[in-house]
């Protein structure tokens, strides 16, 4: 991506930027089971010793980027593929195409939890008291049940593909073929037509569906693409007129979800991509982040949620949850320590180029102490992370709103 910094600095001045502010990072403490700064549990750690409790909900369907890619890319003619070790090194011990070391935010969603019967505590996960999850399996790539001739499971399905976006151009052509969101809203299309045979009839299907939850996690790619002063969307838009025709088209594209089915939809915003190190490696700049980047992602950030209000209030019976995952990297940023978190700037895993800007280099062990990183490789966040944000997402209505992950399951 060749990207000029005095364009990218351009953006930064048509809206107020959310930079790095401990201000904005102490909200999340009234609603974490009174844990205060260095007071938080190990993470996943704890987690992994819970036991299967009742199912809140019947499946999970993703679709995403790199984010929540469960291994769809495997079977892509792409170069933006995780089948190699590092990845995967801490949980699953082999690679499995997701994109950090371990699971992500969509594998412990689908896990779920149940009630704690604690009136004071609002969350699933007060290690305290041994919270107990869901127990569904892990939502499989949609292409190796496609490839293996699977069979199609009731609990979920992830669509999920590395590089792409929400519009159809996003990442195609740079990496290789991906799935982007029109593609895979196909895929899903497809699926209903296999599940349907399962169930009684048309009544109990629809029911299955509304109560299932829709993870969408894209809208980096997008930018990344935008954020080159070369790409046709950077030729044609300024960074405002661009965020509200990213945010009308995922809408446009989240109203074929409902039309097939879906209410329940938990819907990332972008996240601060000026915080990872290959833009920081890229750019180079003194402060935590590379500030133009994360201004431009925070002007579509601020549309979104206004756009996904008024479309809930246009499809009856639908609810739309945005997680906040620019401001988790806000918070984690400003307070690692709060987080368990040691390195909030460096990858881990020792990269091809040697200099920050590309994927793991294949075969070579990551840094020791991954479970206090942000980053795993230069984009993609450790399992600790995807960890953080579900666990947050579950009673924090400064990162998931208007509904936590929690209520949101139960509607």
């Amino acid at each position: 991506m060749s990207t000029s910094t005095n364009s990218l600095l351009a953006f930064s001045v048509l809206l107020p930027l959310l930079l790095i502010n401990p201000s904005q990072a102490t909200s999340f403490r009234d609603y974490i089971g009174g844990a205060l700064h260095g007071q938080l549990p190990s993470n996943v750690d704890v987690f992994d010793k819970v036991k299967p409790g009742r199912r809140w909900i019947p499946a999970l369907f993703v679709f995403g980027d790199s984010l929540v890619d469960s291994g769809n890319n495997n079977f892509l003619q792409t170069m933006a593929k995780a089948n190699y070790p590092p990845y995967g090194s801490t949980f699953f011990h082999n690679a499995t195409g997701r994109f950090t070391d371990g699971r992500t935010a969509a594998d412990f969603i689908e896990m779920g939890c149940d009630e704690l019967g604690n009136p004071s505590f609002m969350g699933c996960f007060d290690f305290d008291n041994a919270a107990q999850i869901n127990g569904l399996p892990y939502p499989p790539p949609y292409l190796e049940i496609k490839t293996q001739c699977k069979a199609m499971p009731k609990t979920g399905v992830n669509f999920a593909s590395g590089s792409c976006g929400i519009l159809p151009d996003s990442g195609n052509g740079t990496a290789g073929n991906c799935l982007n969101f029109d593609e895979q809203i196909q895929l899903f299309k497809k699926v209903t037509k296999r599940l349907r045979r399962h169930f009684r009839n048309g009544t109990d299907f629809a029911r299955y569906l509304s109560k299932s939850v829709f993870y969408i996690s894209m809208g980096s790619n997008d930018y990344f693409e935008f954020l080159d002063p070369t790409s046709p969307q950077a030729q044609k838009f300024m960074p405002v007129t661009f965020s509200a025709f990213l945010a009308q088209q995922l809408s446009l594209r989240l109203k074929k979800l409902y039309d097939m089915g879906a209410r329940k939809f938990l819907v990332n915003n972008v996240g601060a991509v000026g915080c990872t190190p290959g833009l920081l490696s890229m750019f180079k700049p003194p402060t935590p982040c590379f500030d133009p980047a994360n201004g431009a992602v925070s002007v579509y950030n601020t549309i979104l949620p206004f756009v996904l209000k008024r479309l809930q209030s246009k499809l009856p019976g639908s609810k739309f949850v945005i997680s906040n995952i620019f401001k988790l990297f806000v918070d984690v940023k400003a307070m690692p320590a709060a987080f368990h978190i040691s390195d909030t700037r460096n990858n881990c895993c020792v990269n091809i180029a040697g200099n920050g800007t590309l994927p793991c280099k294949p075969f070579v062990p990551p840094c020791k102490d991954v479970k206090s990183r942000l980053f795993f490789d230069v984009a993609h966040p450790t399992q600790s992370v995807h960890y953080l944000l579900v666990r947050r997402c579950f009673n924090d209505p400064t990162i998931c709103g208007p509904l936590n992950l929690s209520q949101l399951m139960r509607a």
